[in-house]
């Protein structure tokens, strides 16, 4: 992975590590590192997120992530789209990923605020998840 600013002698800053958190969490949801032989001529992972964002970004999502979110969602018949859920998810947690990961250092969001944000995102899957389980046929009307 290399940040720009370093290679051309920029100064280390907290916005180097947040780059390096943005690109972490697009390797983490996409199952492709950065040195994936298919990232050469300009194309990076950062790009081709940014490429299939947000219309195609479920075609590049890791597809254990697809299948174990897919194993959950059968324990509940609630009938409840599932991958509505998990796609709302994918792409919040690569907007974050895209903020963080942003070529120009000045352009990256704050650290404690890529923070902040990945709790909230996680947060909100979290009370999706306990309304689901505590009475799926309830929370399949109130969103129908």
């Amino acid at each position: 992975m290399c940040i720009a600013e370093y290679g051309e002698g920029g100064q280390v800053s907290p916005f180097g590590d947040t780059y390096s958190f943005g690109i972490v969490i697009l390797e983490l949801f996409t199952g492709m590192a950065p040195t994936h032989a298919m990232f050469r001529d300009g194309l990076t992972l950062q790009k081709h997120a940014e490429n299939m964002f947000p219309g195609m970004l479920m075609q590049i999502v890791d597809p254990v992530i697809l299948s174990e979110e897919g194993a959950y969602a059968s324990n509940f018949q609630s009938g409840r789209n599932e991958m509505e859920h998990i796609n709302d998810v994918m792409l919040s947690i690569t907007k974050l990923a895209l903020s963080c990961s942003k070529q120009a250092p000045t352009e990256r969001m704050h650290m404690s605020d890529a923070a902040a944000e990945m709790r909230w995102i996680r947060d909100r899957h979290v009370k999706t998840r306990q309304r689901e389980e505590e009475d799926p046929m309830q929370w399949h009307a109130l969103l129908g």
